[in-house]
């Protein structure tokens, strides 16, 4: 797998496609100034100034705290071939007006490179918690079954043998067509991709024709942009809604959410379940977990497997199950589904084991909901036989309302807990921490609780050097928040800071 080097990720087309063509796409409201550039090949799309080229067409999309018709002369400057807004300009170019830019943006993604995923079996895997393990366990599945299977998600994107980093859970609308169009180039026959709330309100998989689309859980996180838990859900469900005749929806029959997303499902498209309960199509009984691993019987329409599923913890069998059922969905063989989970990989960030130093264990975790720190928590708290740290904190300009409930969380499953800066971005990481403090410190009384101690270590490495340092020879150490990441946003800048190496040195220290 080798890194790509282009920035964007996307080259602009030689070829390109005629910008009479595109307009016709987007059913604009008016054109102003088309001639005579209605015959010019469009090269590239953006909605980025710094990414115009001559040839682009760029989309002045309309943010919360920005607005792109700010940057039009920079894209003039630039050599832009036309603009598309939602409001009238005078300009010396072709000036594209539409109703919704961002829908445009979509659509003319979609045609400017053929509507990749009409070649492509695209899988949209969306939720709180689970949406990376259940992507890359999908993909082995597939790849296993001999089919070359690209995937788009948090940590990074991949297909035909090169990975780009993520900068979004969901690429935006130009990157993402691109990808699936650069994936249908390389023979790619399959495209497990995660899908975000974001993405599905700012309309980035529009146009997406998806062939099975999974829902995982959901529990509080990103209400600073939804602003309610059903609202945050209605978003969710954006992505059953988009289903078309012959598609599935692969619904989790344990989570209370899923009848929102049941009741989005359009006519015609098939349904499969996956859970705990009877009835499900594919279900899991008699599971056994250690730190190790877990050992469970997979149940499914024409039998039942032994699996040794080599990744830790009862979240892990939801992941497994939601994977399994999808693949199943897909004409994939119980057989080969069985042994593709027992050989899974593990996932970068996931409950990853860093070291272990006499019988101290660290392992680093993604969980940055208060559900994900409950699950990761009880998880180790059960399968270990010592105590438990955890260090954790929130990230700013987000969800402010979950702080404290990731604190009681924490209090609930560990004997000490470590307190501390996750991306604190603009706001002031004091502030931050005294809301998670609140979590501490107002806990209900009839809520049971292991902790016997708390820090507050605002600097991260500083916690970290420190709750490895004061561990027991038996205990297990949660480094929760950032999993994957090897940065950290302060204010306007990103620095680079990665749990894994900062967790080495610690328990190196210990000698």
């Amino acid at each position: 797998m080798t890194e790509l080097a282009w920035p964007s990720g996307l080259q602009p087309r030689q070829n390109g496609t005629r910008l009479e063509d595109l307009i016709r796409v987007l059913e604009p409201v008016g054109v102003h100034r088309l001639e005579p550039y209605g015959d010019e090949p469009v090269t590239s799309l953006a909605y980025h100034s710094g990414e115009v080229v001559p040839g682009t067409l760029f989309f002045a999309v309309p943010g919360t705290r920005d607005d792109g018709a700010r940057y039009v002369d920079d894209a003039l400057e630039r050599g832009v071939l036309a603009i598309v807004c939602e409001r009238p300009m005078a300009l010396k170019v072709p000036v594209i007006v539409v109703r919704d830019v961002r829908a445009a943006l979509a659509d003319a993604a979609c045609a400017f490179y053929d509507d990749p995923s009409a070649q492509l079996a695209t899988i949209g895997i969306t939720g709180t918690n689970g949406k990376t393990t259940t992507t890359h366990l999908l993909r082995h599945v597939l790849e296993l079954d001999g089919r070359p299977t690209g995937l788009l998600g948090t940590i990074s994107y991949e297909f035909g043998g090169r990975r780009i980093p993520a900068s979004n859970t969901t690429p935006d609308a130009v990157r993402l067509q691109g990808y699936l169009r650069d994936m249908v180039d390389r023979r790619v026959q399959a495209c497990v991709m995660e899908v975000s709330s974001h993405a599905l309100d700012q309309q980035r998989v529009r146009g997406v024709r998806f062939r099975a689309a999974v829902f995982t859980n959901l529990t509080q996180d990103h209400l600073d942009y939804h602003g309610s838990m059903a609202a945050y859900a209605k978003a969710k469900s954006g992505l059953f809604a988009s289903l078309r005749p012959g598609g599935v929806a692969v619904l989790n029959l344990d989570s209370p959410a899923t009848p929102v997303m049941y009741e989005a499902i359009p006519h015609g498209v098939r349904v499969v379940g996956y859970g705990r309960m009877e009835g499900a199509t594919v279900r899991a009984a008699d599971v056994r977990c250690s730190l190790d691993g877990t050992r469970l019987r997979l149940c499914m329409p024409h039998g039942e497997h032994e699996v040794n599923l080599p990744l830790p913890g009862e979240h892990n069998v939801e992941n497994a199950l939601a994977a399994a059922a999808t693949a199943l969905s897909l004409g994939v063989s119980e057989i080969t589904i069985a042994h593709a989970l027992e050989t899974a990989p593990s996932v970068r960030g996931r409950m990853e084991p860093v070291g272990v130093r006499g019988a101290t264990r660290v392992f680093i975790d993604y969980a940055h909901t208060p559900d994900a720190i409950e699950k990761a928590c009880a998880t180790l708290r059960n399968l270990g036989d010592g105590p438990l740290t955890i260090v954790f904190g929130c990230g700013g300009d987000r969800d402010r309302g979950k702080r404290p409930l990731m604190a009681r969380a924490a209090a609930k499953w560990a004997e000490r807990v470590f307190i501390t800066s996750d991306n604190p971005r603009s706001e002031d990481p004091e502030s931050i921490l005294d809301e998670v403090e609140r979590g501490l410190l107002d806990i209900p009384a009839d809520q049971p609780l292991r902790i016997r101690e708390y820090a507050r270590i605002t600097d991260r490495s500083h916690a970290i050097v420190e709750a490895v340092r004061r561990a027991r020879a038996d205990e297990m150490v949660l480094i929760a928040g950032k999993g994957h990441e090897t940065y950290q946003i302060l204010a306007d800048a990103v620095v680079p800071f990665d749990d894994r190496e900062w967790a080495r040195k610690a328990l190196a220290s210990r000698d």
